[in-house]
């Protein structure tokens, strides 16, 4: 599965370019939709924000395992802590284009 952050161009700075630093907006404070979720969400949220800044299109490999070494977490918790953050559509599922239909 492929992930990516809602409206992703607004966390990009440099368009052209994988920056090493995302802009996080103090509005996210103010988000009641964001402080609504899990503790769990709301903390694994910046950390995919920084995994879809290593592409230029913000699109990342969402898979529990994959996600769960990057984060340092089990799979389950990766699971727990995705789930709401795709329900609430901070994060997209991206139909992967090499897939055979």
């Amino acid at each position: 599965m492929k992930l990516k952050p809602k409206n992703w161009e607004s966390f990009q700075h440099y368009k052209d370019r994988s920056p090493p630093w995302i802009k996080l907006h103090k509005s996210i404070l103010d988000d009641r939709h964001f402080q609504r979720l899990p503790d769990a969400s709301r903390a694994l949220a910046p950390c995919l924000w920084l995994l879809a800044s290593e592409s230029k299109d913000g699109v990342f490999d969402g898979s529990f395992e994959e996600l769960a070494f990057r984060v340092r977490q089990t799979e389950k918790w990766v699971e727990a802590a995705l789930k709401p953050l795709i329900s609430n559509k901070f994060f997209i599922m991206v139909q992967d284009a090499s897939a055979v239909l």
